[in-house]
């Protein structure tokens, strides 16, 4: 009779933490807006990828380093990819930074930079456009 209890526990905790297939989730939300946090600070940075035709870019591969602290010395490597929509936010910046920070766009061969200044813009938005 314990066995039984037992094989119904593990029964319910393998239900309970088997992964659901993506229809049952809903795929609208796994392909919408990217974002990404650092947990530096306040500011944020809005990225909308676009094409040489004006049409929004999937999956273009952000990276950034971003370096903070005393001197700069600690650093933060951070990597994300558009949504459907081409964008990507990347939140929780720190309002100052001791070197630039740079943000590279790519997609297969193609690629941009933006640099990104919280002091003089807190909550930026870049249009990215890869040709």
């Amino acid at each position: 009779m314990r066995n039984l209890y037992v094989s119904i526990l593990i029964l319910l905790c393998l239900l309970a933490y088997c992964p659901r297939s993506a229809s049952s989730q809903g795929t609208a939300k796994a392909f919408s807006s990217s974002e990404v946090s650092a947990d530096l600070g306040p500011c944020s940075a809005l990225i909308t990828v676009t094409g040489a035709d004006s049409k929004p870019i999937f999956a273009a591969k952000m990276t950034t380093r971003i370096q903070y602290g005393p001197l700069g010395m600690k650093r933060l490597d951070l990597e994300a990819y558009t949504g459907s929509d081409g964008q990507l936010r990347i939140t929780n910046l720190p309002e100052s930074l001791k070197k630039p920070m740079y943000i590279h766009i790519t997609k297969d061969e193609l690629g941009e930079m933006v640099e990104f200044n919280p002091k003089l813009r807190c909550h930026a938005t870049f249009s990215v456009q890869l040709r």
